[in-house]
C-alpha cells in the first residue's frame, strides 16, 4: 500500500473534526445561518478590505457569487469563509507538489494535507506570510525519522529559529491530517514574544483551516461585522 491509498482511506467525519479543533467552537452555532451569512461576496468584499486584506477582485467576487448560485439549496455554506480561503490558500500546483503562499493578510490550509512530508514546515511559512517582518521564521526543519508511513501513525516534529532563539514543536501522527495542537503551541511562542498581536483561528466548518495574525481589537471587530468566530487555540 503507498502513502496516497493509505491517506485515501481516511473519512470526512475525521476532517471535520480536525477543522472543528481549528476553531474551538460549535460548528453549527457559528458557521451557518444568521443574518451575518446573508451577506453577498461583494459585501464581504468590501467588509475585507476595511481590514486590510489584500487580493480582492471583481473577477474573483463574481466568480464565487457565481458557483454559489449553482449550489443546492440544501448545502450550508460560509461565503466569508469561503472568500478568505480563495484569498489565503495561495498557489498551488498538484502536479508537481509546489506551493506559494499568498500574501493577503490571511493563511488558508486543507487539514487533509496535500504535501505530507512537508506538513508543518508549510505551515510555518503559511504563518510567516502573514506579516514576513516581524514573523520571520528561519532554519525552518521538519523531522519525521519517527513517522510510520506505512501506518499513518507515530510522532514529528519542526524547530525553527525566531527572534535570536530557537523553538521545536512536536506533532502526533494520524495519517495526512493536521496536528491542531502544533496551532496552538506555535500561537504559546508567539504570545510569548510580546508583539501585540497573535493568531486567531476559524474555519469554513469542513476541511478548511484559517488563520490571522492580529490584535485582540482587530479579532473582535472582525467577528462582528463578518459573524465568523476567531478563536485563539484549538485545543
Amino acid at each position: 500500500m503507498n502513502r496516497s491509498d493509505l491517506y485515501c482511506e481516511e473519512n470526512i467525519a475525521y476532517a471535520m473534526t480536525i477543522s472543528l479543533l481549528l476553531c474551538g467552537c460549535s460548528y453549527q452555532e457559528s458557521y451557518r445561518g444568521g443574518v451575518e451569512m446573508d451577506k453577498s461576496y461583494k459585501e464581504l468584499s468590501t467588509i475585507f478590505r476595511q481590514y486590510g486584506l489584500n487580493g480582492l477582485n471583481d473577477e474573483l467576487v463574481y466568480n464565487l457569487e457565481q458557483r454559489y448560485k449553482e449550489l443546492p439549496s440544501e448545502i450550508e455554506f460560509n461565503k466569508a469563509a469561503n472568500l478568505l480561503t480563495s484569498l489565503g490558500e495561495g498557489d498551488i500546483d498538484y502536479e508537481n507538489m509546489t506551493w506559494k503562499p499568498s500574501e493577503n493578510g490571511v493563511y488558508a490550509f486543507d487539514v487533509e494535507i496535500f504535501d505530507v512530508e512537508n506538513m508543518y514546515k508549510n505551515f510555518l511559512i503559511g504563518v510567516s506570510y502573514l506579516d514576513r517582518e516581524e514573523l520571520n521564521f528561519t532554519n525552518i526543519v521538519e523531522d519525521t525519522s519517527l513517522v510510520d508511513w506505512e501506518d499513518g501513525t507515530g510522532s514529528r516534529s519542526v524547530s525553527f529559529d525566531w527572534n535570536g532563539q530557537h523553538f521545536n514543536i512536536d506533532a502526533k501522527v494520524e495519517g495526512d491530517w493536521f496536528d491542531s495542537s502544533v496551532a496552538d503551541d506555535l500561537n504559546r511562542i508567539i504570545i510569548s514574544q510580546d508583539t501585540g498581536k497573535q493568531l486567531y483561528f476559524t474555519s469554513d466548518g469542513y476541511q478548511e483551516g484559517i488563520v490571522f495574525y492580529c490584535d485582540k481589537e482587530w479579532a473582535n471587530d472582525f467577528e462582528k461585522d463578518t459573524g465568523l468566530k476567531l478563536e485563539e487555540f484549538n485545543q
